[in-house]
């Protein structure tokens, strides 16, 4: 999983988390906050990490960096592999940094797996020889998906019955767990407890909006993104780095190559960007109402603004 993530100054207590979907007004919030606080964001997005596609993964701008410094931002190469491992060993690191600088550490955004990453850590598994996993690997991912379904089905019933049927990722991977340790991924995930990253309590406050409006927000949001430079972003991207690269699967630069290569025309790009963003927000939405949350509330309220303030105020 990477080198261990280092000591943090104060190990332990506890952080805000604001979260929500796209386009909710998290950097809004932020920015109130920011007026009355000494903050620094640590990004909990896994796109905004790119260098370079500020417009496409709408990126703090340098305004809202000069009112409160934002972190895990901008500094990973568009065709560099990043993972929620190195996530959870980059967050551990700048968390203990702004401690150790007396600032309030506050973290923002709305990917739920680099949440989790934080807030469970992974289940180690035992270590295996490189080439017996390469060949375990191998053998699963060229099984029909039928037959990695009834071989997980008889060797790990549980697992089959917690993964979406349409889920053929992780009923493989639930699979080559099993033949790769000889006991069931259930099994692993039943005597594996959770290791929250620093030592951390992680109090997460949920931003929301009616459907109708932040279907509004993300459709202003991507006018405001076209007419601002996002194509000729994409197509910069593109020369440098070709289309297979990490950062341009990120939601929107596909359909904008698709654009460039003469495959779709604007209006039909515009709407395929839109429903995909609309997607992932649904998508979020349903992730973080499993979770826990110490606020729930509308990002514009003033009183739900104060109770936030105050919140972050006593972390």
């Amino acid at each position: 999983m990477g080198a261990p993530e280092p000591p943090a100054p104060g190990r332990g207590g506890s952080i805000v988390c604001l979260v929500g979907p796209t386009g909710v007004g998290k950097t809004g919030l932020v920015a109130a906050l920011a007026r009355k606080l000494p903050l620094e964001v640590i990004s909990l997005d896994s796109r905004q990490i790119y260098k370079g596609l500020r417009i496409g993964t709408a990126q703090p701008t340098a305004q809202e960096r000069a009112l409160c410094p934002h972190h895990l931002v901008d500094f990973v190469p568009v065709d560099q592999q990043y993972d929620a491992a190195c996530y959870r060993r980059d967050f551990a690191r700048v968390h203990g940094e702004i401690l150790a600088r007396g600032h309030i550490p506050v973290l923002v955004g709305g990917a739920g797996f680099y949440l989790k990453a934080l807030t469970d850590g992974f289940m180690p598994l035992p270590p295996a020889e490189g080439k017996k996993l390469a060949d375990i690997r191998g053998l699963v991912n060229t099984m029909p998906a039928e037959v990695v379904r009834s071989r997980l089905a008889e060797v790990d019933p549980v697992s089959r019955a917690r993964i979406h049927p349409h889920d053929l990722y992780r009923q493989r991977r639930a699979l080559e767990i099993h033949l790769l340790t000889g006991r069931s991924m259930s099994d692993h995930m039943a005597a594996w407890r959770p290791e929250p990253c620093a030592g951390l309590a992680y109090s997460c406050v949920l931003l929301q909006r009616p459907v109708a409006e932040l279907d509004h927000r993300i459709r202003r949001r991507l006018h405001g993104m076209l007419a601002g430079g996002w194509v000729e972003e994409t197509a910069r991207a593109l020369r440098r780095f070709g289309p297979e690269a990490p950062g341009l699967q990120s939601i929107g630069y596909p359909e904008i190559i698709r654009f460039l290569d003469g495959g779709t025309g604007q209006e039909e790009m515009e709407e395929a960007i839109y429903r995909q963003t609309r997607q992932y927000a649904k998508r979020q939405r349903t992730w973080f109402r499993k979770l826990q949350m110490v606020l729930v509330g509308h990002p514009d309220e003033p009183g739900f603004q104060l109770e936030v303030a105050s919140l972050v105020g006593r972390g």
